[in-house]
């Protein structure tokens, strides 16, 4: 582990002064000014350079760490910046959308906006790589027929799967924040009704996404939208419903 790195950091004035802290440390790991793995200054030294208390520096360290910024180790380590990945990304966005208390249609809508293109792209860029990963993924969908989470799961890596042969990272991130939003409705779907009629859902499902595997193949970009579209649409309609 590297040591304690020198930076200077300004003294805050406001009365929300965590955020600030935040906000100001977080700008300087996003413009590099802090690197992965090292050591960020002592409470004690970020007390003295930012004029503010004991828990004040706390709280700003927490919330650093809860977006994934820093990870606080006990002992002499303090707080170490961390590598930034997708799943801190999806997290943070995930939490944006529970604050700002987002309807399910909202998402619904936005899903559908980004999704149907990202399948439309995933038919004109997709890689022989992209194909053969979306066709297994297919192929042990087919095994977990029954299994809500098991299935769901294999749902999942399906959509992103098509959203990242889209070649546009953006897809998939946004894809991901979507399904883990509505990821419980989803499974609850299908565990309604009959296990007659759980099973023609998961057939009505697989027999979709053949359909949206077959379009990406052979570079059908509208009808690889198309079925997308009616896919969601099939989607919102039974979460909608509840």
């Amino acid at each position: 582990m590297r040591n304690e790195i020198q930076i200077e950091l300004q003294p805050v004035q406001t009365k929300r002064a965590s955020e600030e802290i935040y906000n100001q440390i977080r700008q300087l790991i996003l413009d590099g000014e802090i690197h992965p793995g090292e050591r960020l200054p002592s409470e004690r030294k970020m007390m003295e350079m930012m004029h503010r208390s004991r828990p004040t520096i706390r709280e700003a360290m927490r919330m650093l760490e809860r977006e994934g910024y820093i990870k606080i180790y006990s002992g002499s380590s303090g707080a170490v910046v961390q590598e930034l990945n997708v799943d801190n990304a999806v997290q943070s966005l995930e939490t944006i959308i529970q604050m700002k208390g987002m309807t399910i249609e909202e998402i619904l809508e936005f899903r559908r906006l980004t999704e149907c293109e990202a399948a439309r792209l995933a038919a004109k860029r997709r890689t022989d790589e992209d194909l053969e990963r979306i066709k297994t993924i297919l192929q042990r969908s087919e095994s977990t027929i029954g299994n809500a989470e098991e299935f769901m799961a294999c749902d999942m890596e399906f959509h992103v799967a098509v959203a990242e042969a889209s070649q546009n990272s953006m897809y998939s991130i946004m894809l991901q924040v979507c399904r883990n939003v509505l990821g419980k409705s989803l499974t609850e779907i299908l565990n309604r009704g009959k296990k007659s009629t759980q099973k023609v859902r998961y057939e009505l499902i697989l027999d979709v996404h053949r359909k949206i595997y077959m379009a990406v193949k052979n570079q059908k970009e509208e009808e690889a939208a198309k079925w997308m579209t009616t896919h969601l649409i099939n989607a919102e309609s039974d979460i909608l419903a509840k």
